[in-house]
C-alpha cells in the first residue's frame, strides 16, 4: 500500500469514528436557570421536583399539570439559590456540629435517635447526604434572613402597651388560627393594568373556592405565594403572631371561610379559616438563669478561627482552670453581657434564637454545654438555676412584643425577598 493510499484510510477512519462519536452524543445535563453567577441544572430541577411528586403521592394529593409544578419548583430553588450566594458573601455558614444538633432535633420530634432518623429517610428513597445538605441550607437561609430582615423591625414599649389595652390586642390572644393563602402576585411598579388584571384574577379564584373548588389544588397551580406547593398551608399560629393584615381579617372568620383578595405590597392574598381554636391563657413557664460566652467571625477571623477560639475557651472552662464568668468577661464578643461576666439574667422561652433555646434547654443545671453555632456565632452557656415563674402581666407583655416583631418580621420578609429576587440577574431557560 502506498503511503498516499495509507494516509487517505487514516484520515477516513478518523473521520468515521469522529461521526460514530458525534451521532452518539447525548445531553447528559442542561442549565434551566441562570442566577447571578450560578446555575440550576436540569437533574437538580428534576430530583426537587420527583421529591414534590413523591410528597403529594404519600398525602394522596392530586398533582397539578407538570408544567406549573416545573414552574414553582423552580421560582422556589431561584429565591433560595439567591439567600445561599447572599450568605456566602455574608460569611454565613452551619458547622456538622449545629447540622447534626439540629438534625438530632427533627429526629426526637420523630421519636427516633440520629441513626433511625436517618436509615428513615433511606428508606423513603432518599439520599442521606443530599438531605442534610438541604437541612443545612435552610438554617444558613434562616440566618440570613435573621440577619437582614431582624435590623428593619422595630417595636416600642408604647405600642406593645396600645396594643395591649386595644379590642383587637385582647381578641386576638383568645384565638389560635390555622390558615391557608394564596398570594397573586403583583410586580413592584405595576402599571394600572397589571394591578387590574392581578385583581381579577385573585376575585376569580374568590368565586371558584366559595363555588367548591378545593383550596389546597388551587394554591398549588394559582399561588405565588412560597407555600403553594404544601397548598397554600400556612399551619397553626397564635392571631396575635399572624401579619396584621391577615390578623385583622381572619379574627372574624369562622372555619371554611374565604377572605376577599386583600391589598399588601406584594399583590392579593387569599385566606382560607382552616381551623380555630381558643387560644391558652397559661401564664407558669419555666426560666433559665444563664451565662454565656459568645466568639465572632470578623474580617479579621475566619469562621473557622472563630470556631477553633470558642473550642479552645469552651475546655479551659470544662477543665476548671478558669470560670465562664472570667472567660466571658475577658475573651466574649456580646457587649450586652460581657462586663456581667457572660450573665443573661433570667430567660424566658421565646427571647432568644431558637439554637440558643434548644441548648439551654437541654443542658442540665450546673453543666456547661457544648460549643453550638448561631447567627451571631459561636457560644457555650451555662445554666446556673431553673426556676417556675408566674409571668402575669410580664408574660404578657413578652408575648405581645413577640407578636408584633414576628407580623412585622414577616411582611418585612416578603419585603426583602422580593427585593432581593429584583436585584439579581435570572434568565431562566426552562423551555428551551
Amino acid at each position: 500500500m502506498n503511503r498516499a493510499l495509507s494516509t487517505l484510510l487514516t484520515v477516513c477512519l478518523c473521520l468515521g469514528l469522529a461521526v460514530n462519536a458525534q451521532a452518539q452524543v447525548r445531553i447528559l445535563d442542561r442549565i434551566v436557570a441562570v442566577v447571578n453567577d450560578g446555575a440550576i441544572m436540569e437533574s437538580e430541577l428534576q430530583s426537587r421536583v420527583a421529591g414534590i411528586v413523591g410528597q403529594f403521592e404519600a398525602d394522596n394529593r392530586p398533582l397539578p399539570p407538570a408544567q406549573v409544578l416545573r414552574e414553582q419548583v423552580l421560582d422556589r430553588m431561584i429565591i433560595e439559590r439567591i439567600q445561599l450566594q447572599l450568605a456566602e458573601r455574608g460569611g454565613i455558614r452551619v458547622d456538622d456540629g449545629s447540622l447534626n444538633q439540629a438534625l438530632t432535633g427533627i429526629a426526637g420530634q420523630n421519636n427516633m435517635d440520629l441513626e433511625q432518623f436517618a436509615n428513615a429517610v433511606r428508606a423513603d428513597g432518599y439520599s442521606w447526604a443530599e438531605f442534610r445538605e438541604q437541612v443545612r441550607n435552610d438554617m444558613v437561609i434562616s440566618r440570613l434572613q435573621q440577619r437582614s430582615v431582624s435590623s428593619r423591625v422595630r417595636v416600642t414599649d408604647r405600642e406593645v402597651d396600645r396594643f395591649l389595652s386595644s379590642d383587637l390586642g385582647r381578641r386576638m390572644f383568645a384565638a389560635d388560627f390555622h390558615l391557608g393563602h394564596i398570594l397573586v402576585q403583583v410586580p413592584s411598579g405595576a402599571s394600572p393594568e397589571q394591578l387590574e388584571q392581578a385583581r381579577n384574577k385573585a376575585n376569580g379564584i374568590v368565586q371558584r373556592l366559595r363555588g367548591g373548588a378545593d383550596f389546597a389544588e388551587t394554591a398549588v397551580e394559582q399561588s405565588d405565594g412560597p407555600q403553594a406547593l404544601e397548598g397554600g398551608d400556612l399551619g397553626w399560629r397564635p392571631a396575635a403572631q399572624w401579619p396584621t393584615l391577615f390578623a385583622e381579617t381572619a379574627i372574624d372568620m369562622q372555619s371554611g371561610d374565604i377572605s376577599e383578595p386583600l391589598r399588601s405590597g406584594a399583590g392579593f392574598h387569599i385566606l382560607k379559616m382552616i381551623e380555630r381554636r381558643g387560644g391558652g391563657g397559661e401564664h407558669v413557664v419555666t426560666q433559665y438563669r444563664v451565662r454565656h460566652v459568645l466568639v465572632q467571625s470578623d474580617a479579621l477571623t475566619t469562621d473557622n478561627q472563630a470556631r477553633a477560639e470558642a473550642q479552645r475557651l469552651h475546655q479551659q472552662v470544662v477543665s476548671g482552670s478558669v470560670s465562664l464568668a472570667d472567660v466571658a468577661r475577658e475573651h466574649s464578643d456580646d457587649p450586652g453581657s460581657r462586663n456581667q461576666g457572660g450573665e443573661l439574667g433570667w430567660v424566658t422561652p421565646g427571647q432568644m434564637v431558637p439554637e440558643f433555646e434548644q441548648m439551654m434547654e437541654s443542658t442540665p443545671v450546673g453543666q456547661v454545654s457544648p460549643v453550638f453555632q448561631t447567627q451571631f456565632g459561636y457560644h457555650f452557656l451555662l445554666v446556673e438555676e431553673q426556676r417556675e415563674a408566674d409571668m402575669s402581666d410580664e408574660f404578657r407583655q413578652m408575648r405581645a412584643r413577640q407578636a408584633l416583631q414576628k407580623q412585622r418580621f414577616d411582611e418585612e420578609l416578603q419585603t426583602w425577598l422580593q427585593e432581593k429576587r429584583a436585584e439579581a440577574y435570572v434568565d431562566i431557560r426552562l423551555d428551551q
